[in-house]
Order: C-alpha cells, then sequence, then structure tokens
C-alpha cells in the first residue's frame, strides 16, 4: 500500500511540474506568435512562479531544470526561425538567452530564502527589468523576447510607452503576475478579508487603469497635418537564391528601378528601397561603382526626390596615415598594403548627386560582429553568416540623419535589428528626426513568426517616439505606420510589389525620448542594494561557520 501510494504521489508531482511547464512556455510564447494576444503576457510569469513554488516546497532535485526547460521552450518557440540562417547559431541564442533568465529566477529563490517574500518579490521585479536593461546596453544584447514586447500586436494597450519605453510593459506584467501569485499562495487564514479585499482590488486597477490609460490617450492623440509622400519599393529578391549568385546586381537594380520608375509621382519626397539591397560600393569614390550610377541616373529624372537605399560599403583607409603596423580598428581588415572597414549602409542620394551615408551601428550579435571579440573569436561555428559576409562589421559613435534638399525634413533611418532597442532609436530623434524610416530584409526568415515580430516592435518605436515610419522590407511586409502605431497600409509578405502614401511629421518630444530607459537605469541601480545584502548575507553565514 504505501509503495502503491509513494507511486501515485510521484506521478501527481509529475504531471503537476509538467502541466506548469506547458503552461509557463505556452502563456509567455502566445503574445509573441499571435496578434491580439499582448494581455496575456500580464500572467504569462504565474505558472513559472508557481513552479518555483511548487519544486521549492516539495524539495524537488534539481528543481530549477524545470525552470530552464520552461524558458527553453518558450524561447524556442519564439524565435526558432533563427535556424534557417544558421542552426548551431539559434541554438546559441536559445541556450543562453533562456540560462540567463533562469539565473534571475535563482537568484529571486535565494533572496526570497534569506530575506522573506517581500525582498525576493523586489528582487525578482529588479533584477528581471536591470537583466533586461543589459540586453538593451550589453556587448551580448539580444533584448527580442522583453517581456515588454510581448504587448507589441496589442500596441493600443501601450501608449503611455510614449513616457516608459517597453521596460514599462515588463515591469507592468511582473507587478501582475507577481500579485496574482501573490493572492493565490498567500491567501489563506494568514491573511485577513481586508487585506484579501485590497489585494483584489489592487489587481483589478494594476490591469484596468493602465489599459483605460492607453485608450484614452490612443482615442485623444492627433496628428499634426504636415504630410509628405513616400514611395516604398519591395523588390522581393530572394535572399538564399537569388540575392547572391542566382541574379546579377544589374539584374537585381533593374527590378527595383523600373518599380520606381512606374510608381514615383512629381509630390513623392521619399522613395525607400530595402537593407544591403546593393554592395562593392567604395565610399571614398562611390561613383566608381556602376550600381551607385544607375541609381543616381533615376534620381536625376526625378527631381524632387530622395533615394534612402540599404548598401554593404568598404571604407579604404589612406595608406599614408594607417600603414600595416597601424591598424585603424579592431574591426579593420588588410587589403595590400592598407586597411579597410565594412559596413552595413543606408545611402541617401538626391538628384544632383548628393549624397550621405549612415552607417548601421546597433549589429547582430553573432551575425554582424563578434562580441567580445578577444576572448570568443574561436566561435566561429556559432555565427549566423547573412549575405555571404563573416566578421565584425564597423560602426559610428553616433546616429546620424538625412536632411530633404530643399524642404530641410530630416529622417532618421534604422537599418533592420537598430529598431528593436527603444533607447538606441530615440537618438535619431535627439539629431532632429521628424519622421522615421525603416529599411531591413526579414527574407532570411522565411514566413515564420521572427518578420511579423519585427514589424510589431516597429509600431512600439512610433508610439515611444511618436515619430511615422515608412518601413521596407525587401520580402515584406513594408508599411506606412502612424504615430500611434497604427499600420495605415502595408504589403503582403513574399509579394513583388509598392506602397506609395503620406506620413505625418512630428517636432515634439515625448517623455521617453527625453530621458531614454529610466526604469531600467532605475533596476540596475537597485542591484547594488541586491549586492550588498547578498554580501552581508554570506559574511553573517561565514562567521557562524567559524564559531
Amino acid at each position: 500500500m504505501n509503495g502503491e501510494s509513494m507511486n501515485f504521489r510521484l506521478n501527481k508531482k509529475t504531471k503537476t511540474i509538467a502541466a506548469l511547464i506547458i503552461a509557463g512556455s505556452l502563456f509567455l510564447s502566445v503574445p509573441f506568435l499571435f496578434s491580439g494576444f499582448g494581455f496575456v503576457i500580464l500572467f504569462a510569469m504565474v505558472p513559472v512562479l508557481f513552479l518555483e513554488h511548487y519544486t521549492r516546497v516539495n524539495k524537488i532535485r534539481f528543481r530549477y531544470l524545470y525552470i530552464y526547460l520552461t524558458l527553453l521552450i518558450w524561447n524556442a518557440i519564439t524565435t526558432y526561425w533563427i535556424a534557417y540562417a544558421k542552426f548551431m547559431g539559434a541554438i546559441g541564442a536559445i541556450v543562453l538567452n533562456s540560462l540567463s533568465f533562469t539565473i534571475v529566477l535563482i537568484l529571486f529563490g535565494w533572496f526570497r530564502k534569506r530575506f522573506g517574500k517581500g525582498v525576493g518579490y523586489l528582487f525578482l521585479i529588479f533584477g528581471w527589468i536591470a537583466w533586461e536593461h543589459l540586453m538593451i546596453e550589453g556587448e551580448l544584447n539580444w533584448p527580442w523576447l522583453m517581456l515588454g514586447n510581448g504587448f507589441a500586436s496589442s500596441y493600443k494597450v501601450v501608449q503611455w510607452y510614449e513616457f516608459t519605453g517597453v521596460l514599462g510593459g515588463s515591469l507592468w506584467a511582473l507587478l501582475t503576475s507577481l500579485l496574482i501569485f501573490d493572492i493565490i499562495t498567500g491567501g489563506g487564514n494568514c491573511a485577513t478579508k481586508k487585506e484579501i479585499k485590497v489585494k483584489n482590488f489592487s489587481l483589478i486597477a494594476l490591469i484596468i487603469v493602465p489599459i483605460f490609460i492607453s485608450h484614452a490617450m490612443y482615442i485623444s492623440y492627433k496628428e499634426a497635418e504636415n504630410p509628405r509622400e513616400f514611395l516604398i519599393v519591395q523588390p522581393n529578391i530572394d535572399p538564399y537564391v537569388d540575392k547572391f549568385g542566382g541574379m546579377t546586381q544589374k539584374e537585381q537594380d533593374d527590378v527595383l528601378i523600373k518599380m520606381l520608375d512606374e510608381n514615383i509621382g512629381d509630390s513623392t519626397l521619399f522613395v525607400i528601397a530595402p537593407e544591403t539591397f546593393t554592395s562593392g560600393i567604395v565610399e571614398n569614390e562611390p561613383y566608381s561603382s556602376d550600381s551607385f550610377n544607375r541609381f543616381y541616373r533615376t534620381m536625376q529624372r526625378h527631381g524632387n526626390a530622395h533615394l534612402i537605399i540599404g548598401a554593404s560599403t568598404h571604407y579604404l583607409y589612406p595608406e599614408s596615415d594607417y600603414p600595416l603596423s597601424k591598424r585603424p580598428s579592431y574591426t579593420s581588415r588588410r587589403i595590400n598594403n592598407g586597411w579597410y572597414d565594412s559596413y552595413n549602409t543606408a545611402i541617401f542620394l538626391d538628384s544632383t548627386g548628393k549624397y550621405e551615408l549612415y552607417h548601421k551601428s546597433k549589429l547582430v550579435p553573432l551575425v554582424e560582429f563578434m562580441p567580445f571579440p578577444k576572448y570568443l573569436g574561436g566561435f566561429r561555428l556559432l555565427v549566423i553568416e547573412l549575405g555571404g559576409y563573416f566578421g565584425s562589421y564597423g560602426t559610428q559613435k553616433e546616429r546620424s540623419v538625412f536632411t530633404s534638399r530643399d524642404s530641410g525634413i530630416v529622417i532618421g533611418t534604422a537599418i533592420c535589428y537598430e529598431s528593436v532597442y527603444g533607447n538606441y532609436y530615440r537618438e535619431y530623434i535627439h539629431k532632429g528626426a521628424n519622421v522615421m524610416s525603416i529599411i531591413t530584409n526579414d527574407g532570411w526568415w522565411l514566413d515564420s513568426p521572427g518578420y511579423r515580430q519585427h514589424l510589431w516592435f516597429d509600431q512600439l518605436r512610433a508610439i515611444e517616439t511618436r515619430r511615422s515610419i515608412a518601413r521596407c522590407g525587401n520580402t515584406g511586409v513594408s508599411a506606412l505606420i502612424n504615430q500611434r502605431g497604427d499600420i495605415s497600409a502595408s504589403t503582403e509578405w513574399w509579394t513583388r510589389s509598392v506602397l506609395k502614401g503620406k506620413l505625418n511629421l512630428n517636432e515634439k518630444i515625448t517623455t521617453f525620448v527625453k530621458y531614454g530607459d529610466f526604469i531600467g537605469r532605475i533596476a540596475y541601480a537597485s542591484m547594488l542594494i541586491f549586492i550588498a545584502l547578498a554580501i552581508l548575507s554570506l559574511l553573517k553565514i561565514s562567521a557562524k561557520a567559524k564559531e
């Protein structure tokens, strides 16, 4: 009888753990996979908290492996598409990101055990947000699955991101999940009816008030009427088949130029083309490139318009200034008796032949640069090679923007991955941008959640900065996004098409643009307090051990 009873209890524990793992991974994944389900992120952490609680109370061996498995499934379900470009790179991103947040939860359990529930909760809130902040600002960064990004497909409930940015959404999700968890686990005989009522009321207010404020902001927000016309060209060049071998650069240029010529109008001010559409342009003498010349001749036929197009470019350092004994930067490469740097570049070109360049500077780890190259240079197998390029691109220290020739309109251009970083993206606005463009090539991820997530995140950038966006994707989805985050017009995915429409300019500076990720900085600074508490606790343990 005892043996049968024990087996039943073990089976029940196994079923409970399995149910919590499934619920946790699904709740965390749904907001990133399906449009309109952003509200799920409000309680997505509840099963994870119950899993930590259940395995701790029942003294389950290797209990943090179950938490890690939950986060691993979440990461795999939502970002598996990285494997289309590089399998080992996807494994590295999924395994390491899951591990990092598991460590936060391990530390949460430690602080709760040493200092009580309240301190434990505070550590989880500040520790999780501090780690997300590090994922935004650190050398090895991957902010894709920040909890606040989970609201992206339900952007109408987070219009207040113009004050807080995405980390405000992470804070909201953590507070709500912790309060739900605390109400369920702490509402027994130890809690008075008044305390239970207060917690229940607080939970209702915590959910409803931000949503109400957000919808009020959405309804009341009015754009100033100062429209400019954009033409977005989506050439739909297959990055795996045609981009680097199936079609010559001239054939690709001809496709884009034909689409441009057939659809541009007299009132078109900006033409937006995809990221890395052309290549091999030497910045020292761009007119030596046949492709560059083709686009210049095209713009001459359309005197009022300005072209923004992505290119892989190279800068040759003067050998007199940089001999082989003097390397310009760690990204520089040798060429003959000198050095050169390669860039993922946005080119701004008008009908007079005037051009400006912006170098993508928020690079994709293990794709466009190797983090900590001195220590990780040997891990080439993890690198995701896109566009036949291996190694680190060069960058520029500050954002730069483009100014139209006659009207003086200032437009910023974020290149692909740069649009995922709200704190970084706002720097274009600081440089004077009153409208934004985003150029990307999401075709690497095929028909997967990857390109949809990227589009949703761009809608958050419009809310944070209150800047309209002209978004061009090589294979889609290209879109016109207004200052409330609405997609006013868009193309279909994996179709050759153009999108013409008008966007309003804006000069006002939001609180988030002015102050940035202040929530992340506060959380990061709070880690000093928790580190001090941990040191004091360890010293006490050490002192007792010596007695």
